[in-house]
């Protein structure tokens, strides 16, 4: 890691322990640092919404002005499946029901490889590191959104909820971040887009990525499919068409849908009887109606 991913990483540690000062019986999972900050996943009855993020901060503050030392103990199997079979990883003590998931993630580590805990203050957590030396090094922070996630990534295992959150070396940086993503929210092509008349999304009938084009975004389309035919056939490049839909076969052929399955190429399965199809079609129908009117409507 580097020294931004070991702040950030450092950072989830002292939310869990504030999350737990909150509901002790709260169960962790996975914490690491991602691209922009860090995220934790923690199964609890109560759904952690935006509404408490000021009362998870709070805490997370007094854990960060109490300066503890984050200290790395190195122990053996048999300890650290004792310990979490007390429920004493990923939190703050003993506990009656046993840390079942860092003891799955416990008994995935190959047989040889060292096992590494890191405290801080009262909170004990299975973790390789590294962190910061103290929770004081943690200068700036803040609590950002809340998803859902399944363990592991595994639809058949139980779905947590996935805190996300910043953190950053003093106040001054995390503003500027922050300043960042509010300036690269007004530039969003969604947004202008819209604004510019130049496409529509329905993200319940059509989808979130796929824009349909009113008569100003249609004729940007066409004279951008005009350049490329014009390089093309400059670059001794001939056309082909191909069906908007195909067989499986066809992308496995192409070599396509080992990568893109799930995002691109996923399987359409309408069930005739459910009255989803022609809800669909008469949807699309409006939609149609609407394009229409909207060309009637404005000019080029």
């Amino acid at each position: 890691m580097n020294d931004q991913e070991t702040l950030r990483h450092s950072c989830a540690h002292v939310l869990a322990t504030a999350i737990l000062r909150i509901w002790p019986e709260a169960q962790f999972a996975a914490g690491p640092p991602v691209e922009g900050g860090f995220y934790y996943d923690v199964e609890l009855a109560h759904r952690i919404s935006p509404e408490d993020f000021s009362r998870i901060e709070e805490e997370m503050r007094r854990e960060v002005k109490a300066n503890h030392r984050f200290e790395r103990v190195e122990v053996g199997r048999t300890e650290a499946l004792e310990l979490a079979e007390r429920g004493e990883l990923a939190a703050l003590g003993p506990r009656p029901e046993a840390s079942k998931f860092k003891k799955d993630i416990l008994e995935g580590i190959p047989e040889g490889e060292s096992i590494t805990l890191y405290r801080n203050g009262d909170f004990t957590d299975l973790c390789a590191g590294p962190h910061v030396s103290h929770t004081g090094r943690i200068g700036a922070f803040r609590l950002t959104h809340v998803a859902s996630a399944y363990y592991k990534g595994d639809e058949n295992n139980p779905q947590l909820q996935r805190i996300y959150g910043t953190a950053f070396k003093n106040k001054t940086e995390m503003e500027a971040h922050f300043a960042m993503i509010e300036e690269a929210k007004k530039r969003d092509h969604r947004k202008l887009g819209a604004e510019m008349g130049l496409f529509v999304i329905d993200p319940e009938y059509v989808g979130s990525g796929m824009p349909m084009w009113l008569p100003k975004g249609a004729a940007i389309v066409e004279e951008l499919e005009k350049l490329a035919k014009e390089t093309e056939f400059a670059a001794g490049y001939v056309r082909v068409r191909t069906p908007h839909l195909a067989r499986e076969k066809m992308y496995k052929t192409s070599g396509h849908l080992p990568y893109y399955a799930e995002s691109m190429f996923p399987p359409i399965e309408i069930d005739e009887h459910s009255g989803q199809r022609a809800q669909l079609v008469a949807r699309i129908s409006e939609l149609e109606q609407q394009l229409a009117g909207a060309h009637r409507h404005t000019n080029v």
